[in-house]
């Protein structure tokens, strides 16, 4: 019997050692480049490899890489991670004590949009109460804080996600402080949610009036809007600050 179970232990960590490869491979690997079969019939294992709980944080990270890169590649590739039940695979991935686990998986997850699985799980409040704590964590996990942001600046552009949005307790006081937080990316994807909730009127528009998000983004554009050429930033920040007012401007004008 002890030599069964020893022989069932060896090929599970070869089976495992064999997905951990195919991760490695496909985070360096243009998925483009591969087939469609080739692309179609890694996603199983990766998904696997993550769902393990015996899974080492590597593997899963690595694993978490490699789906990233497949799920924005096309609809089909969505549509397979999706019925290897991706979404209850990354959604757990996303508990990861793992910083880095955790980041990946909040981008894999970002990367199924726009499945219709995908945003209907996100039209449940709980399922986005996650991703809003997530987008105010930038002092610690920057990473994972740009990719919650910028998944809720695409999903909200559905009016159904949006107000299941307004349903989160912490949603106003997060608004504020992502508005507020000087990090110019993180900004820049707090307003495209802003301007969303806005364009979509009724009661997601008064949220944001009165999270203050409105009258921010005026006194923002007063502030900067002539200014901005002369402050000392790079390049990208420079780009990012004239992206960030102009979609102030839109904010106010849709207002």
């Amino acid at each position: 019997m002890l030599k069964q179970e020893t022989s069932t232990n060896e090929q599970k960590k070869i089976v495992q050692n064999a997905r951990h490869t195919v991760a490695k491979l496909l985070v360096t690997t243009n998925p483009s480049i591969l087939t469609s079969a080739q692309r179609l019939g890694s996603i199983k294992p990766l998904v696997a490899l993550v769902h393990e709980h015996d899974s080492k944080d590597l593997q899963r990270f690595e694993a978490l890489l490699s789906l990233t890169n497949l799920a924005v590649t096309g609809e089909e590739e969505r549509n397979r991670i999706v019925s290897q039940k991706g979404i209850s695979v990354l959604s757990y991935a996303m508990f990861s004590d793992h910083e880095m686990v955790r980041c990946a998986a909040t981008e894999a997850m970002s990367n199924l949009f726009p499945h219709e699985t995908f945003l209907k799980h996100l039209e449940n409040p709980e399922n986005l109460k996650l991703w809003v704590a997530f987008a105010s964590d930038f002092e610690e996990n920057f990473g994972c804080a740009r990719a919650a942001a910028g998944c809720l600046a695409m999903v909200t552009q559905s009016s159904d996600i949006s107000a299941s949005l307004i349903k989160v307790k912490s949603l106003k006081e997060t608004i504020k402080m992502l508005l507020e937080c000087g990090k110019l990316e993180i900004m820049h994807r707090c307003m495209v949610i802003v301007l969303n909730l806005v364009k979509h009127g009724g009661e997601t528009k008064q949220t944001m009036v009165e999270a203050g998000a409105v009258a921010f983004c005026h006194a923002y554009v007063q502030t900067f809007h002539s200014s901005s050429t002369n402050l000392e930033m790079s390049e990208a920040d420079q780009k990012e600050m004239t992206a960030t007012l102009r979609m102030a401007k839109e904010i106010v004008r849709a207002c």
